[in-house]
């Protein structure tokens, strides 16, 4: 490993201050579960190491008045699966959370990492993707918000700019009678890299029947986490069906475009997308019949 010169700013003023002196030459460390495996295989040899573990700000999960419901980055998986507000009204999330890696790993690997990593293949992403996620990245110079599913342009490659932070995570808290579940294919049961990873939601009109919204996102499908809009688009405004919701996980896995590797080939990757969105698509359809009106604002 190269030697860095390891940085511990107490206010995101002064991490910001670092980012925009160090540039491409510095990395920002949050749990440490990638960055540190990373560096270790001589992938990553940054000069310099910006810790943001001393800023609280980033680590809380807060229901705004508007409904939206906001995540700093430095929220642990643990916290995200165990937390009410994410249980109560982003269940989708709180189970991809409990499929990540170890407790140890879920004690240290936040969510701020899990995005930034951009791996095809993290677990958060996918529902982040059905929820409309949008992200906050913060320089010296001010912020932009950025559509999650824009963020990704290559395996392990974004749009995040070497002087800028993630300061914060923004969902819409789904309407009345959604329903969301997040499934993962792994070789083991246990700290396990998908092999295939689908969330899906679902939002019903009143009647309980009609699709008025869905989301549909895809991890170890392509070389970004894959959000599969045509197949949403063919749910949306319908009355809802086992064979309707076959037709849309057909083309969520024309849309899929799977690699082989050591973990499994492309031929069986793509049948489990067919399988996978088939199955989650009606338990979030299950859940959101099952939902009451009555939501905790």
């Amino acid at each position: 490993m190269k030697e860095f010169t390891y940085h511990e700013p107490q206010t995101l003023e002064e991490a910001l201050s670092l980012t925009s002196k160090f540039g491409k030459d510095a990395e920002i460390l949050a749990g440490g579960t990638d960055l540190v495996v990373q560096m270790n295989r001589g992938a990553k040899m940054p000069s310099h190491i910006i810790s943001l573990k001393n800023l609280s700000d980033l680590k809380s999960i807060e229901h705004k008045p508007d409904g939206n419901i906001w995540i700093g980055p430095l929220v642990t998986h643990t916290s995200l699966a165990t937390n009410p507000i994410i249980s109560r009204h982003l269940r989708i999330l709180s189970e991809a959370a409990a499929t990540i890696g170890t407790l140890q790993i879920r004690n240290r690997g936040t969510i701020g990492g899990n995005i930034c990593t951009a791996s095809p293949a993290g677990d958060i992403i996918p529902p982040l993707i059905c929820a409309g996620t949008k992200l906050k990245l913060a320089t010296q110079s001010g912020s932009r918000l950025l559509d999650i599913d824009q963020f990704f342009s290559g395996p392990q490659v974004s749009l995040k700019k070497s002087d800028e932070i993630l300061t914060s995570i923004h969902i819409q808290k789904p309407p009345d009678f959604t329903g969301g579940t997040y499934l993962k294919l792994g070789t083991r049961r246990a700290a396990e890299i998908a092999v295939v990873g689908v969330g899906v939601l679902i939002s019903l009109d009143e009647s309980k029947s009609f699709c008025v919204n869905a989301g549909i996102g895809v991890a170890s499908a392509g070389p970004t986490p894959l959000h599969c809009e045509e197949a949403e688009n063919l749910l949306k405004g319908k009355e809802l069906s086992e064979e309707i919701i076959e037709e849309a996980a057909r083309v969520a896995q024309k849309e899929a475009s799977p690699i082989s590797d050591l973990r499994s080939t492309s031929e069986y990757r793509s049948e489990m997308v067919f399988i996978l969105t088939k199955r989650a698509s009606l338990e979030a359809f299950r859940r959101a019949k099952a939902s009451s009106q009555i939501q905790e604002q």
